[in-house]
């Protein structure tokens, strides 16, 4: 392939343009289509006065913001993760390959760094924000919001105390300004080479708090749970759909003599699991994130030292009082009020029959 780094490119400018204007969360360029843009959840085509993309439109547009290093790392693991910013808003871009061309996905990221309240995350939010170390999760698939209620915590952080923190990215999305914290923000593949290599030079870096994007490995998960255990607040995510399968994910991943130890571990140091989703209003317009909120009690510290994750979901019921919920309590409010259908609720539920039961 062509190595063709371009300063300007009048049809990406265009394009970004019209995400910024018309609110558009994600674009698509991929060969032989029309530019898609997702705006309330649905993708709509850009066909006025635009061509359908070639396999030379395709290439020009993916290298016309990377770098040589850049290119070099997309030619070598053929998909490439980076941010940037264009006419006061910033973007995520991802770049991969189909059909031995490129595969273009364009993300407009919030252009201030949201507050926990305006998101509509409960008091807890804040809570587990104040203490000095153990772990903390986000979780949820690909698109459900993780970087943004992240952020926030992060931000309020930032606002509310003085700390050193480190965040480790791929890629940086959201700038913190130096508040009353110290920020310091590692983006992979250019200011460190990989995450478990970011977490070993964290450590003699002298944080108080460590955000580092997903916990992919063993390594990573272990060391996790080290900086825990060693005076650090840390935050990470998983790809996980509930708290409980959050917990036997990370267990899982381990081989069978060292679960017990995990499991120690992980009772002791994890504080709380926020899982989310984003589901579509009733009216199209725009989405709505719902969340499930597990906090660690004795109860909780105990299924998961005794592996009986299996009873959490019931568990966490029980004690309500102290914040938690289901990811079924949040769709079944939001179903009762009319903010979203009952289809789209059972769509996105863990567990559709509390639902059906509740509202039938």
């Amino acid at each position: 392939m062509e190595n063709v780094i371009k300063q300007d490119h009048p049809i990406r400018d265009q394009l970004l343009q019209v995400m910024i204007d018309n609110r558009g969360s994600d674009m698509y360029i991929t060969l032989w289509s029309h530019p898609g843009i997702k705006i309330s959840w649905e993708i709509a085509k850009i066909d006025e006065d635009m061509e359908i993309f070639s396999y030379k439109d395709t290439l020009e547009f993916a290298q016309s913001l990377i770098d040589e290093k850049q290119h070099e790392r997309l030619k070598k693991e053929q998909n490439l993760d980076f941010s940037f910013g264009y006419a006061g808003a910033r973007f995520r871009w991802n770049i991969s390959f189909q059909m031995e061309s490129y595969m273009i996905v364009i993300r407009l990221l919030d252009s201030e760094i949201p507050d926990i309240e305006n998101l509509g995350l409960p008091e807890i939010y804040k809570r587990v924000t104040k203490l000095g170390q153990w772990l903390i999760l986000v979780t949820g698939p690909t698109g459900s919001g993780k970087t943004t209620t992240l952020a926030a915590m992060i931000n309020f952080i930032n606002e509310h105390q003085k700390k050193h923190i480190i965040t480790i990215e791929d890629p940086i999305e959201y700038v913190y300004g130096h508040k009353n914290s110290i920020v310091e923000q590692k983006e992979v593949g250019k200011d460190v080479p990989d995450y478990k290599t970011a977490l070993i030079w964290a450590m003699r870096q002298a944080p108080q708090v460590i955000l580092f994007w997903e916990m992919r490995s063993r390594e990573e998960i272990s060391m996790a749970l080290t900086l825990a255990e060693t005076g650090h607040l840390v935050f990470s995510t998983l790809h996980t759909r509930s708290a409980s399968q959050t917990i036997s994910r990370i267990i899982d991943i381990f081989w069978e003599a060292e679960k017990e130890q995990v499991r120690l571990q992980l009772s002791d140091s994890l504080v709380a699991v926020f899982s989310q989703r984003l589901l579509k209003l009733s009216d199209g317009t725009w989405v709505r994130m719902v969340k499930e909120i597990l906090v660690n009690n004795s109860a909780i510290s105990n299924l998961i030292r005794e592996n009986d994750t299996h009873q959490i979901p019931t568990t966490m019921q029980m004690w309500k009082r102290e914040g938690m919920q289901l990811l079924e309590d949040d769709i079944i409010e939001l179903i009762q009020t009319g903010v979203v259908s009952e289809e789209e609720g059972l769509k996105y539920a863990n567990n559709p029959k509390i639902i059906e039961e509740a509202i039938n």
